[in-house]
């Protein structure tokens, strides 16, 4: 079945499969299935929506509206919400039922709940368990001496990085697992002392490798497997190798842009798989892991009978259009930040922790279930608009709510973007979509302008050589030369690049970030034909794109 998006005017295919998903996922109140519709925005317009309700990276200094404590928050304090610390927001002092409202059936569900999502106090912070010196980190777990990661779970000493578990002193890293001592890494798990490498597992004391593995002492190399001392996928003996590498001299900045402009142009004439993965049956997408009928999906791990999913890393049964987490997640739909024991969820945004049968809604947790338009409740059951009724008064008017959701063609849909709390520059939504200022402006959403006073000109000259920068460079104020913004170079962060002999990066975390999401390719599939047997292929490099990809049994005959 083909369909118009009502958004971007592309066609797209609803396939015989979705319909069934539809069926399953629809929700039964007093006897009576509420079908899902069939959506009316194509897939990337679905996504668009719900990364635009997640600011991940940007911090701010605020002050709690309820303690009055200072703290890091994700909302500036230029927004006119309530926002309050940890503590006070899992605390007792406050109640969520206390903003409950009755629902106006002459009003739109969605001008109701944003009236319930601007006043309920916000999380400052979404930081789970008990971090140390780590505060200015965001969607988190179980940090120590952590300094400007997000997405992620039980690390120690990194900074800089984005969606992680179990890592130990890295820097500058996307998507990492169970890996010590990495910097400038990409998509890499169970790696030790490995810099500026994408997509390995299992190497290490390596540098600048792609898709390779269990590797060690190796440099500017692609597509191997279980080997030692190559340079450029060339054999050496160890003498010669450990020559090499001193005749480098990377702890210079000239050199080593030097040697990543050798390493890009070496890795755009090495063959690609046709998709990265590994242990999967009957997928299409990229970076998937032990996946099973799971399609259009990306960056996931453990999926089983998914479509159009994306940073689900710890598993998912029977979900389509779910934006990040998993973890005994079943049967969601349309939703963002939804795990950990989660059932039955539609359209939702940051919902779970063993909770069900949740609809609309936005941070409901903790054994929470049968909820529909809440915000801010825990272990609560049968409410709408954060207000409490009896399990029939419930399931009457939660009826009629979706009978005039269908009417006003909102029913299953997850919030429009102008309700979310942020610019659109601040979200996810930017790095995957992004838009001019006028361009957003024109489509009602909200921008973020830039402070002028994060955008002082530098005087401090940076030398080329890590070893002829002094302690003192922790007290000066850089300028990324790219976008211009200002930085800092921490004491730890130092102690790091001496370490590992490189020199100060000359771009601020963000443009670095920039760099590294710009590795991977986008969330988007072509249809192409594999450049060695030439058999049709989906794959997410587009056909004009130089690279040679292979189907997965072409690919693997070229394994060295």
């Amino acid at each position: 079945m083909q369909k118009k998006c009502k958004n971007c005017g592309v066609q797209f295919t609803i396939e015989d499969e979705d319909l069934k998903f539809y069926e399953k996922v629809s929700p039964v109140f007093n006897g009576k299935k509420y079908l899902i519709p069939l959506p009316e925005l194509c897939s990337d317009c679905r996504q668009q929506r719900r990364l635009a309700f997640r600011n991940e990276r940007m911090l701010y200094k605020s002050r709690c509206s309820l303690c009055g404590e200072p703290m890091i928050s994700i909302y500036s304090p230029d927004k006119e919400y309530f926002v309050y610390c940890s503590n006070c927001f899992w605390g007792d002092k406050w109640n969520a039922l206390s903003y409950g409202r009755n629902f106006d059936f002459s009003r739109s569900f969605f001008e109701q709940w944003k009236e319930l999502w601007d006043i309920v106090p916000k999380l400052g912070l979404l930081v789970l368990g008990d971090n140390v010196n780590s505060d200015y980190t965001h969607d988190n777990y179980r940090l120590k001496n952590c300094y400007l990661v997000f997405d992620g779970e039980q690390a120690q000493d990194c900074y800089y990085g984005e969606t992680f578990d179990h890592l130990k002193d890295s820097i500058d890293f996307l998507a990492v697992k169970h890996s010590e001592l990495l910097y400038e890494c990409v998509n890499c798990q169970n790696c030790y002392n490995l810099i500026f490498s994408r997509y390995c597992h299992n190497c290490s004391d390596s540098a600048f490798l792609i898709d390779c593995v269990g590797c060690k002492n190796c440099f500017g190399c692609a597509n191997l497997h279980r080997k030692e001392y190559y340079i450029f996928n060339k054999p050496h003996t160890r003498e010669e190798y450990e020559k090499k590498m001193r005749f480098l001299k990377l702890h210079q900045y000239k050199n080593l842009q030097k040697t990543q402009h050798l390493f890009e142009d070496f890795c755009v004439n090495q063959p690609k798989k046709v998709y990265r993965g590994q242990m999967n049956e009957n997928v299409t997408g990229d970076n998937l892991t032990q996946c099973k009928n799971t399609f259009e999906s990306y960056d996931c791990n453990g999926l089983r009978d998914c479509k159009f999913c994306t940073n689900m890393l710890m598993g998912a049964n029977d979900c389509m259009d779910i934006n990040i987490w998993g973890d005994r997640l079943n049967l969601a739909y349309n939703s963002a930040g939804v795990g950990a024991g989660a059932q039955s969820m539609i359209g939702c945004y940051y919902c779970g922790f063993d909770s069900n049968n949740i609809y609309h809604s936005a941070f409901c947790w903790k054994g929470s279930s049968d909820l529909f338009g809440c915000v801010g409740l825990t272990h609560k059951k049968y409410c709408i608009l954060n207000k409490e009724y009896s399990k029939a008064e419930y399931y009457e008017l939660v009826g009629r709510i979706a009978r005039h959701m269908q009417k006003t063609g909102q029913w299953g849909e997850f919030f429009p973007i102008p309700l979310s709390s942020f610019g659109y520059n601040e979200t996810v939504a930017q790095e995957y979509f992004p838009l001019t200022k006028e361009q957003a402006a024109n489509k009602g959403y909200k921008w973020k302008d830039p402070d002028p006073k994060e955008y002082e000109d530098q005087t401090y000259n940076l030398p080329d050589d890590i070893f002829e920068i002094h302690d003192s460079i922790t007290n000066e104020i850089l300028a990324c030369v790219d976008c211009g913004k200002n930085y800092k170079i921490i004491k730890q962060e130092l102690s790091f690049y001496k370490k590992i002999k490189l020199p100060i990066p000359r771009k601020c975390p963000d443009c670095r970030h920039k760099v590294r999401m710009a590795f991977r390719n986008p969330r988007k599939l072509y249809n192409r034909k594999c450049d060695k047997c030439g058999i049709a292929i989906k794959t997410a490099y587009a056909p004009n794109r130089p690279e040679m990809i292979y189907c997965e049994q072409c690919y693997l005959k070229e394994i060295v």
